[in-house]
């Protein structure tokens, strides 16, 4: 595809701000090459995901909603999440961008690569894919050779993975309209792996797909799952398991969204102690 040419008065203004704050970067305290890495991030998973492979001081800019640590609250933001603003990033001077392919339009990948600033596009959709984009990360930006954070991670999910006995699961993203968490989605691979069958047929790609009140009532499974963030909305869910299968007894599981709902290593692990209360 042909890349549309930006006008000469655009790049002119997108590198005003970068002229201002072109000397503090070459007077700062520490001298270039040895300082920290300057590190963007367009999604609160991406955040996260820094924090926990222990890089998190290297941020100087995220997206909005990136709460989580409570360190990263008090971060700049670039935009909000799927409209990163393409000034506001490139005003920070970033070393890199860390761009989550989910959440981050083309042309913003396609404007820094014009402008000749480094960017690492993350895509995760499963655990294996966490990993390995974890890995990624620590090599090309930190240039680090050996993971042995990871290695321990990988060892201890492995663990849990033995102990749970097979299960049937729906999971529900949002009840009106019915809306289920797909097969290829991040979470419903690590209800997978922990022993759980999505009742989602595998032909059906969509990651969100909105379900036909027919299909539920046909398929009753042993466990559904509901992302949200209140006992009300278990309570709300139980009431609707009762009315969907009412003549079997379907447990349903809270999964705290500002846990399960971004690709993070704190979903592997928080994941496989919930089960071992819940199952």
């Amino acid at each position: 595809m042909t890349r549309a040419k930006m006008p000469s008065v655009k790049i002119f203004i997108y590198f005003i701000p970068l002229f201002f704050l072109l000397p503090q970067y070459i007077f700062s305290a520490e001298p270039l090459g040895i300082s920290k890495s300057r590190i963007i991030t367009t999604s609160p998973a991406l955040t996260e995901l820094l924090f926990e492979l222990g890089y998190g001081n290297h941020l100087v800019a995220a997206s909005h909603y990136s709460d989580y640590p409570e360190k990263a609250k008090s971060l700049p933001r670039i935009g909000t999440l799927f409209s990163p603003g393409l000034e506001k990033t490139l005003s920070f001077l970033p070393d890199w961008v860390l761009i989550d392919s989910e959440a981050t339009p083309t042309h913003f990948t396609r404007q820094l690569a014009k402008l000749q600033f480094r960017y690492l596009e993350i895509s995760i959709h499963s655990v294996s894919d966490l990993f390995k984009e974890a890995e990624k990360i620590l090599h090309l930006v930190f240039n680090q050779t050996q993971f042995n954070t990871l290695d321990s991670l990988k060892i201890e999910f492995d663990n849990h993975k033995k102990r749970n006995r097979p299960f049937r699961f729906i999971a529900l993203a949002w009840p009106s309209p019915i809306t289920l968490i797909g097969g290829h989605t991040f979470l419903s691979d690590l209800l997978t792996q922990l022993g759980g069958k999505n009742m989602l047929p595998k032909s059906l790609t969509t990651p969100y797909p909105q379900i036909a009140i027919e299909w539920i009532l046909k398929n009753s499974p042993d466990y559904l799952f509901i992302l949200g963030d209140s006992i009300e909305q278990k309570e709300e869910t139980q009431k609707l398991s009762k009315i969907w299968w009412p003549h079997k007894n379907v447990k349903v599981i809270l999964l705290p969204s500002d846990r399960f709902a971004r690709t993070t290593f704190g979903a592997i692990t928080n994941l496989p102690i919930l089960l071992e209360k819940e199952l």
